[in-house]
């Protein structure tokens, strides 16, 4: 048997090559991990445990060089680890808060891995994507609390008392957060009923913009502006919601205001019609229609005659369809009549109501 200098560095190099092949394992298990659905923090807690088994075979090769038999070694570790790890002792603390600790950490890589296949893809069923997101996080929540019950089971606590302390902070909580819980079921509301979707252009008291993701307590809008606004479940779930793309196609107004003196009916009339038809993106079926007949509080808030005559001004309403969303051609429809009719007001309408 080797003398004492030279065991410890056997056992030093052996560790050292056995970090060596446990990292390059590492390396190639997460590269190769990375090209599958798992999450990045599955992957890189596998790959942490990844370089534990040729740790344990370098002390075994180690014990061989030095002299000691594997199943020697195999009884100094059936000796020695349960007085380590006795309920009595601090090591037992230091075992189960590490088990605890790595139970969580893979629960929480596994919960969003469930959760970034069941809500990966895009489908033209808007619906499917609401019912994807809710399971997922349904899912989530789920492995999180089986994990839960496996630290319980590891730290021998029973399930009735911490079931008895949630109920009791949970009362407690329901009174001093309504507003949230309030949100929260309107959130699971939006994602079941689906009173509108992920992807859709919603218009809501305040705010119209695109619907990028619908959280448990809030919704959040990217705004044409191209900012973000967060808005609580609970005012979508009570208040008034316009869906602009539920439908394939949607309706346009423009007033336009001009002097009298310049309106030649028939030369005014075809000019805007045909200004407006020669638009990309215009839908030529139904085709534009110019009104000058008198539509009273057609326009929501708006109140009194839209179209028709005041004195020496002549209002005249412009009415066509585009694609659903496509907010540009409302744009370049403007810039279009701007044109076509220098000396004409053009004001953009909400067609609510109509």
């Amino acid at each position: 048997m080797a003398d004492l200098k030279t065991q410890i560095l056997i056992l030093i190099a052996s560790l050292l090559v056995a970090l060596v092949i446990g990292l390059i394992l590492r390396y190639l298990l997460v590269r190769r991990l990375k090209k599958t659905v798992l999450d990045n923090w599955l992957i890189q807690i596998i790959g942490f445990l990844i370089i534990i088994p040729p740790i344990i075979v370098g002390i075994f090769v180690a014990a061989a060089f030095i002299g000691i038999p594997a199943t020697q070694m195999l009884y100094y570790l059936q000796l020695v680890l349960p007085d380590i790890f006795s309920k009595t002792n601090f090591g037992q603390l230091i075992w189960n808060l590490s088990l605890s600790i790595l139970i969580f950490l893979v629960a929480i890589g596994v919960g969003r891995t469930f959760l970034k296949i069941i809500t990966a893809g895009t489908m033209k069923d808007h619906l499917d994507v609401n019912v994807r997101v809710l399971l997922g996080r349904s899912v989530y929540i789920l492995v999180m609390f089986v994990a839960f019950l496996f630290i319980l089971a590891i730290w021998d606590i029973q399930f009735g008392i911490p079931a008895a302390v949630i109920s009791v902070i949970t009362v407690g909580l329901t009174f001093v957060f309504q507003d949230l819980l309030k949100n929260i079921v309107a959130g699971v509301y939006i994602l079941v009923e689906g009173p509108f979707h992920i992807g859709d252009i919603i218009t809501t008291d305040v705010y119209t913009g695109k619907v990028e993701n619908v959280e448990i307590r809030a919704t959040k809008l990217r705004i044409f502006s191209g900012e973000q606004v967060i808005v609580p479940n609970s005012m979508l779930f009570t208040g008034v919601v316009v869906n602009r793309t539920i439908y394939e196609e949607s309706r346009s107004i423009i007033v336009i205001t001009m002097p009298l003196a310049k309106y030649e009916k028939g030369q005014t009339t075809a000019c805007i019609l045909n200004t407006i038809k020669g638009i990309t993106g215009v839908m030529l079926k139904p085709e534009p229609v110019l009104s000058l007949s008198s539509v009273a509080g057609a326009f929501g808030n708006t109140t009194g005659v839209v179209s028709g005559y005041t004195g020496e001004i002549i209002t005249l309403t412009l009415q066509f369809w585009i694609s659903d969303g496509d907010v540009k051609v409302i744009s370049d429809a403007m810039i279009a009549l701007r044109e076509a009719l220098p000396i004409a007001d053009l004001t953009i309408r909400e067609p609510a109501g109509l």
